[in-house]
């Protein structure tokens, strides 16, 4: 197989907030070692820098639901291969009141120039 076929290897995430309202995050096989999933407080709310909850051995076919704006990472795998169905659901209702990616602003035209979705950034 040629190198260029394969796929890039990724073995953690760094903390980070989803695009959308809610995520569902199942775990497709649990033979690794490592990948912790933490949680910490939502963007917005001061608790950015609080780990609000830790998954360390997660099993095939167990979900977790959070917010979209719940800030999480996943440490470093360090054996084996860590496997997950990830799925983002959106809103347009709650999009059209505030920006998905802060969750901060409010979406009328004398907020759209401080926020990190509107035109000024984009």
């Amino acid at each position: 197989r040629s190198s260029c076929m394969e796929r890039p290897v990724r073995n953690a995430l760094v903390q980070h907030t989803d695009d959308s309202e809610v995520t569902l995050n199942v775990c497709l096989a649990s033979d690794f070692e490592g990948g912790a999933l933490k949680l910490y407080g939502p963007r917005g709310s001061g608790q950015e820098r609080t780990v609000l909850a830790e998954y360390t051995a997660p099993k095939a076919g167990y979900a977790l639901i959070h917010a979209g704006r719940q800030l999480h990472e996943v440490a470093r795998v360090t054996g084996g291969e860590r496997m997950g169905l990830i799925t983002w659901t959106r809103s347009s209702g709650a999009r059209a009141q505030a920006c998905p990616c802060c969750w901060m602003n409010n979406r009328d035209k004398f907020q759209a120039d401080s926020c990190i979705c509107g035109p000024r950034w984009n």
